[in-house]
């Protein structure tokens, strides 16, 4: 049988982050819906991280960070994995970028924006249209980027065509651009949840850049990030599943304290056979998002369970989360409580990071074959 139980290291680890999720992070976490970036929430996340004394720095690690942290402030989670992930994200970045951008996006003074996604290439990489072009010792950057998260960030990731022969992803390349490089503007979405973090669109008029800002070699972008983001599903999933336990802790208590008909809430099969099956499906999601990151830490393949875990958890978190906003009557359809600010922001990573429709289309050609597959 396989080891399903954490080390004591990574249970201290647990608890204090749960400690500091629930009494620092939680009260607070109303001020992202007025998009009030939580930076002294983060910071003080990676502080805690710090002070832990634990010597795994594995992924699995990594993945209870999120599912903590989510508890508290789900908008807080992903810029305090950076001493844990922001070096996969760049790691095939040169020393000299490693160099300027590691130490800030691991401390959380600084971080950074993808820039992937355009109007006419979301799923389908391959009709990117942002070109980058060379000119001597630099490359000339022109286009746009949708549904960046973190607008705010300090340097973006950004995917260009450096090969304008190609009409699919073998001719794209990644750049790291300073937020304060010329060229480069800003347009801000007024999204329904994960209001802390600004998204928006990125654009490039005739932006310049060292060709040592490249991250890997020409052409190669897709693959390396492909890679990043099998991993990252997982820390997606975890995240909303924080959220998903939290709400439930919360609604037990709710039924175990409001009384009617004489009697709690709780006894009434009709309300608790909901929160037993919500129990069921977050155990089951949790030990499938915990896998992805253990294979990861194995060094093996994760794609197909990593798909697994982004099409299904976001989905049953957020069936989750909406029947306790159910259970908590007319009080959970108000913002006194932080259930319909949870159910907003877990919507939104039903898209981000591939649909669904993408995570079984990875699935499919794994299971028959691409030539066999839609």
């Amino acid at each position: 049988m396989p080891d399903f139980d954490f080390s004591p290291e990574q249970e201290l680890f647990r608890e204090s982050l749960r400690e500091l999720a629930l009494t620092e992070l939680l009260p607070r976490y109303a001020e992202g819906d007025e998009g009030i970036y939580p930076r002294d929430r983060i910071l003080r996340v990676i502080e805690r991280v710090g002070e832990v004394d634990h010597d795994d720095a594995s992924f699995v690690t990594a993945g209870i960070l999120a599912e903590e942290i989510a508890r508290g402030d789900f908008n807080c989670v992903l810029p305090s994995l950076g001493p844990f992930l922001f070096r996969e994200f760049i790691a095939q970045a040169s020393p000299e970028l490693k160099a300027r951008w590691l130490p800030g996006l691991e401390s959380g003074e600084q971080m950074i924006g993808l820039g992937l996604t355009e109007s006419e290439a979301g799923s389908d990489m391959g009709s990117l249209r942002t070109r980058a072009e060379r000119r001597g010792d630099d490359y000339l950057l022109n286009g746009e980027k949708n549904s960046v998260s973190f607008l705010n960030a300090d340097v973006f990731y950004i995917f260009a065509r450096t090969d304008p022969s190609t009409r699919d992803w073998s001719g794209l390349s990644a750049f790291l651009v300073a937020r304060d490089t010329p060229g480069l503007s800003f347009v801000a979405y007024d999204d329904m949840g994960c209001r802390a973090v600004p998204r928006g669109q990125v654009f490039l008029d005739d932006v310049r850049i060292p060709a040592s800002n490249m991250v890997g070699t020409p052409g190669r972008a897709f693959p390396m990030i492909r890679e990043f983001f099998d991993l990252n599903r997982a820390f997606i999933a975890l995240k909303c599943l924080g959220a998903a336990q939290q709400t439930v802790d919360e609604t037990i208590e709710h039924l175990k304290a409001r009384k009617q008909f004489g009697q709690s809430l709780s006894t009434f099969q009709g309300v608790a056979f909901p929160i037993a099956e919500a129990a069921t499906l977050i155990e089951a999601a949790r030990w499938l998002a915990y896998k992805v990151l253990w294979l990861k830490d194995q060094g093996k393949r994760c794609d197909m369970e990593g798909a697994m875990a982004k099409w299904w958890i976001p989905k049953i978190c957020v069936e989750i989360i909406h029947e306790c906003l159910l259970l908590h009557g007319h009080a959970g359809y108000t913002k006194s409580l932080p259930i319909e600010q949870r159910l907003r922001d877990v919507i939104g990573w039903q898209i981000g990071d591939g649909p669904a429709q993408i995570q079984k289309l990875i699935l499919a050609r794994r299971l028959f074959g691409r030539e066999h597959s839609p």
